[in-house]
């Protein structure tokens, strides 16, 4: 047994961080006192998360490329995130922002509105660089981040069912049709994009270059989805539809469905998350999270409430859950035991997945209006009023901004 095995051994850590759900001005607001009700939480287990390897990400062509960072849904920066809860910036869009904010490699944030704008917005001062309208709006609580490549390009799944592609500089250079409406499209190498659409699709896109693009295959894998495409990079892709978790193999010129998994346990509205030994995580409006092998066979299983939070999964083997409880489990992907659990303002759903940075400050919004800030013991950092839930993915950018967008329309930089 590994020393990591044998710390995440010692026992689980539940801290009951009672976070005031009074806002905060813009120096932030002030933590609880260390010997308030944090107190309970110093023990092994505590040590044993911040003994773990980080498994924080090399850094990729930008510091979020996509919509939980990568393809497999690691959620985790290369980076440190912020510590203060200091707003640098706020703005309102022309509705609410459900859209998951990614971040290119000049630091360019490209979030879209349900209103059916994409905005590229400076990440200094908040204001656009450009604006891509697509004519329609839509949305609703259904997260849909836009995927930078490598090349710079941008691609959007706006709400017409389509992906558009467009320069840095905000000029549309293609549009593919999609049989239902793109989820968050996701890349490994940039030249291959795989996307899944709410009518239960999956489609591979090749751009062999900035101009131009190909359909290479399109699958229909059953009922309605609201899942991103998962995967590696080794042919193999994970998508949920209705209740059940289903693998799918990229065979170059066509997609075929390797396995099916439905454990009965409610419909699935997330994204499933992989981890870098094969395990993959579905999360369900019922009472546990389910861990599946690459042969479909299931793993484990680990206890929580309902979640419309899709789990990020760490290189180094964490999985992260937030459920509507207003808990975060912290699992060991390898067995599902707790490596520690979160909690603030008990009650409050979380419907945004979580981030993590490379120190294991834990990032996520909730229902009540607020995103929040931990430390890896679970110290409350900060807790920031956004004045209206949050239901949509969070991003970090290389300079420890956390990117967050509310149903009020706020996009708002948290330092």
């Amino acid at each position: 047994m590994d020393s990591r095995r044998w710390w995440l051994r010692v026992g689980s850590l539940l801290v009951l961080a009672s976070a005031m759900a009074t806002g905060c001005t813009a120096r932030g607001a002030e933590p609880p006192s260390p010997d308030g009700p944090m107190a309970a939480g110093k023990n092994a287990a505590v040590k044993a998360l911040l003994d773990l390897p980080s498994g924080a990400p090399s850094t990729t062509w930008t510091p979020w490329p996509s919509a939980m960072r990568d393809a497999r849904h690691s959620g985790m920066s290369a980076s440190s995130g912020p510590t203060k809860g200091v707003v640098r910036w706020q703005r309102t869009l022309e509705a609410a922002v459900s859209s998951g904010p990614v971040i290119g490699a000049d630091g360019t944030i490209y979030v879209a509105s349900n209103g059916g704008v994409l905005h590229a917005v400076d990440a200094t001062t908040g204001t656009d660089r450009w604006t891509y309208d697509s004519g329609r709006s839509g949305g609703g609580d259904l997260s849909v981040s836009p995927l930078v490549l490598p090349d710079h390009t941008i691609i959007w799944g706006t709400p017409k069912g389509e992906l558009a592609a467009l320069s840095a500089a905000g000029e549309l250079l293609w549009t593919q049709e999609l049989p239902g409406r793109p989820t968050s499209p996701v890349t490994v190498d940039g030249r291959r994009i795989y996307v899944g659409d709410t009518s239960g699709g999956i489609s591979a896109v090749d751009v062999p270059s900035a101009g131009s693009r190909r359909l290479a295959w399109t699958l229909d894998v059953g009922s309605s989805s609201f899942a991103s495409v998962v995967t590696d990079g080794t042919g193999r892709l994970y998508t949920t539809s209705g209740s059940s978790l289903v693998a799918v193999d990229d065979r170059g010129a066509t997609g075929a469905v390797a396995w099916r998994a439905d454990p009965g346990d409610g419909d699935s509205e997330v994204s499933a998350g992989l981890g870098t030994d094969g395990t993959v995580l579905l999360g369900t409006n019922g009472s546990f999270e389910w861990a599946y092998g690459r042969d479909g066979r299931l793993r484990w299983k680990a206890p929580r409430a309902i979640t419309y939070s899709s789990p990020v999964v760490t290189g180094g083997g964490l999985a992260y859950v937030a459920d509507h409880e207003g808990i975060v489990h912290v699992l060991d992907l390898r067995d599902g035991s707790a490596a520690a659990t979160y909690r603030v303002t008990p009650g409050t759903q979380i419907w945004s997945s979580t981030v993590v940075d490379r120190d294991h400050r834990v990032y996520f919004g909730g229902q009540d209006g607020h995103a929040y800030g931990l430390d890896a013991i679970g110290k409350v950092l900060f807790n920031v009023d956004l004045g209206a839930p949050v239901d949509g993915y969070l991003a970090l950018t290389a300079d420890a901004a956390l990117i967050v967008g509310a149903r009020n329309g706020k996009l708002t930089s948290i330092q």
